[in-house]
């Protein structure tokens, strides 16, 4: 199967499936190809979300998710066995449907940006601390003091 050679994705219905009856030799058995092709913070995105009419299966899988997986998948980036391990632990031993969920866009802050032309030194962290406890009055009168155009 020369298609099947030339795959640039990660077989999702037999990891999903994997994940759902929590086979954690799963990952052993796949091949070199498949291990390079396997990401796992696709894999827990898709796994997280579950379309069921049971919450139960719902909340299990976001919350074992988040505990297991979300927690140390940066951290453990480089152990992918690991982290395939971890996110078999999450599955509820039935089969699910697992949508993908698109990552939330940002909202260009336009009042923060300001605050960054006035303070270009600061932390982010505290550009957006300070965003929350202006108001939009002593904005105002920070642009003038500064001369920044408007």
């Amino acid at each position: 199967m020369p298609a099947e050679k030339n795959r640039k994705f990660f077989d999702l219905r037999n990891g999903l499936k994997a994940v759902d009856f929590r086979n954690k030799d799963y990952f052993d058995r796949i091949d070199d190809k498949e291990k390079s092709l396997y990401s796992p913070y696709m894999l827990m995105r898709y796994v997280s979300s579950v379309s069921s009419k049971d919450p139960f299966y719902v909340e299990h899988y976001v919350e074992m998710v988040n505990e297991c997986v979300n927690k140390h998948c940066f951290t453990l980036g480089k152990h992918k066995k690991l982290l395939w391990i971890l996110t078999a632990m999450c599955g509820a031993e039935t089969q699910q449907f697992h949508p993908w969920l698109k990552p939330m866009k940002r909202v260009p802050n336009k009042s923060l940006k300001k605050l960054q032309a006035i303070y270009p030194t600061w932390k982010e962290a505290d550009l957006e601390t300070l965003d929350k406890v202006i108001t939009d009055r002593e904005l105002e009168e920070l642009i003038e003091a500064h001369g920044i155009d408007k």
